[in-house]
């Protein structure tokens, strides 16, 4: 086409610019950035662009372009920018670490991370990349990998003579379960500042995730009264309180924290998620809705689509991967080991609930979630057909059973609260004939809705958009029917939350007899369990069993939209 003009990144775009076209160019860029430095982003923008035009073949033009996108907030835009400047000259530190910082602002970790790694490795004195990089493994689970970045990036700090390293230090020993170590280093940096907000608001989650709610809280509050842009704090503290009308002042913090100039995405939905939880405890569930409506859609930005069509495919090919009787295969795969107690269901179904009580009966450990059987989430299908060799399947079996031993030698039985595993529950039942699997149960709705409001370290795909939750939720109910079909009765028990928290001592014998286990009182008191949890359910589960969640989903009813249908086919009803 004559006279097209070219966007920057158009396929074609690298061929050489005419006559006179790169000098306008430079001189297109030069002006951008005299812009640029005056603080006129627009125009500044607009030189850059003109400049990308002429001669598309510039990569600090591109990367320069990103900079004034991301300074005017279009930060789509300058991602793009800066993978343009990096397809053109690729070895280029100072774009892979803007770009990383952007995408992790965006909540797009998975590919922050490699961003960050690429820029280390071409700049190792940027030692904060290394921290985020520890920080983005923890995050994921990976604490090995979390402790061993933050461990070599407090090592680079302190090198660099940055007071910076004390804090990587606690990170590191919190990564690597030494609590003990990283309370008494934080002590020890309070001590020398206690005007350091970042510190008393890890000691706050540190005393949290072991119990010390009243302690946490002290110092949660006094890491905001120090620096009230913390928005991590704000969201530990609704979180781990129930908000009164006393506590509007911090609401009326909370929300001129939203306003901060500066904020990035995922700092905004976090504080989105906290003032949700703070308007849901005072009542006012409109306010609270728009809340987490907003929260909702800043993941929706940043995640990658669910495609409920491809989950209704899989779902479909592993009920016909294990038709009935397919566990009566020979020779058999299994190994004759117990160990295993699996705890499966959706998501804030009281997976949590139902691991604290078992793990406090003394012959059990618990596991936590545990990413070994096929990550998280994706419900991918991974086939398991007679054509299997019986060492191959053994030497699954090891491997899991040696990662159970590395979380207790000693224990009697060893749980694994990953929710999503009921996706393979085909598989562990071939190889673990002797596992106890307990499926936990919930109000769909109760179920769902918990998912939209809560505030994941990691959200799931399919939890940010109403109709893909219920449509989500219906493959999970048609895959857990199958496996109450084919899958012997025996070691395969179902709680269902309601019946738990209305009669706790009842069930609470039953699930303990059902998983062969002798009885212990301890078992009946799991918020007395002081074990570290991990999860988003971590403060619920250090206080006595409650009720107050159950038929939540009422206050929301207006606006549901088709989690309501999911509800009434639960109790039978007309849909």
């Amino acid at each position: 086409m004559i006279g097209r003009r070219r966007a920057p990144g158009d396929r074609g775009a690298s061929q050489a610019p005419l006559p006179g076209q790169a000098r306008d160019a430079e001189q297109q860029a030069r002006l951008g950035r005299q812009m640029a430095a005056r603080g006129k982003l627009a125009q500044a923008i607009e030189r850059f662009e003109r400049a990308a035009r002429l001669d598309p073949r510039v990569a600090s033009t591109c990367r320069d372009l990103a900079r004034a996108y991301g300074a005017a907030g279009r930060l789509e835009q300058a991602v793009a920018a800066f993978r343009r400047a990096l397809a053109l000259d690729p070895g280029v530190a100072d774009c892979w670490l803007p770009l990383a910082a952007l995408l992790d602002g965006l909540g797009r970790y998975g590919e922050a991370k490699p961003a960050y790694a690429e820029g280390l490795r071409l700049d190792p004195a940027q030692w904060w990349a290394g921290e985020r990089l520890g920080a983005l493994a923890q995050r994921d689970g990976e604490l090995a990998e979390a402790e061993t970045r933050f461990r070599a990036a407090a090592a680079a700090a302190r090198g660099a003579g940055s007071p910076r390293a004390a804090m990587l230090d606690v990170y590191a020993d919190l990564a690597a379960g030494l609590t003990a170590a990283a309370e008494t280093r934080l002590a020890e940096v309070l001590a020398q500042d206690p005007a350091n907000a970042e510190a008393q608001i890890a000691l706050g989650r540190l005393l949290a995730e072991t119990g010390r709610s009243v302690e946490a809280e002290a110092r949660l509050e006094a890491g905001v009264a120090l620096d009230p842009r913390r928005v991590e704090a704000w969201g530990l503290l609704a979180d781990m309180r129930t908000f009164a009308e006393a506590d509007r002042p911090k609401l009326v913090a909370m929300e001129a924290g939203l306003r901060q100039p500066g904020l990035r995405p995922v700092e905004g939905m976090a504080m989105h998620f906290a003032l949700g939880k703070a308007l849901d405890d005072l009542g006012d569930y409109a306010a609270a809705w728009a809340h987490f409506d907003a929260a909702n859609r800043i993941i929706r930005g940043a995640q990658s689509r669910f495609d409920p069509d491809r989950l209704a495919v899989e779902t479909t090919q592993r009920i016909a991967e294990t038709p009935p009787g397919f566990l009566d295969r020979e020779p058999p795969l299994g190994v004759e080991d117990e160990t295993p107690i699996l705890i499966v269901g959706m998501p804030r179904s009281g997976t949590t609930l139902v691991e604290q009580i078992l793990s406090s009966h003394p012959g059990v450990a618990a596991g936590g979630e545990l990413r070994f059987w096929g990550g998280q989430g994706d419900c991918g299908v991974r086939a398991f057909g007679p054509s299997a060799r019986p060492d191959a399947a053994r030497r699954i079996a090891r491997d899991y059973l040696a990662l159970l031993r590395s979380i207790s030698p000693d224990a009697t039985r060893v749980t694994d609260k990953m929710p999503f595993n009921f996706a393979f529950l085909g598989l562990i039942r071939q190889l673990f004939p002797r596992a106890t699997i307990v499926h936990c149960r919930r109000s769909p709705a109760d179920t769902c809705l918990s998912l939209y409001t809560t505030h994941f370290a990691s959200a799931f795909a399919f939890a940010s958009d109403l109709n893909h939750l219920a449509a989500y939720y219906r493959q999970y109910e048609r895959l857990m029917a199958h496996w109450r079909a084919v899958l012997p009765a025996e070691r395969f028990i179902e709680v269902d939350y309601e019946a738990l928290v209305a009669d706790p001592a009842t069930e609470t014998h039953r699930l303990v007899a059902a998983c062969g286990l002798a009885w212990d009182d301890a078992c009946l008191s799991p918020h007395l369990n002081r074990r570290p949890i991990a999860t988003a359910s971590r403060w619920q589960a250090n206080r006595p069993i409650y009720k107050t969640s159950v038929g939540r989903w009422r206050r929301y009813e207006p606006w549901l939209g088709e989690l309501r249908t999911l509800e009434a086919a639960d109790q039978g009803q007309p849909v």
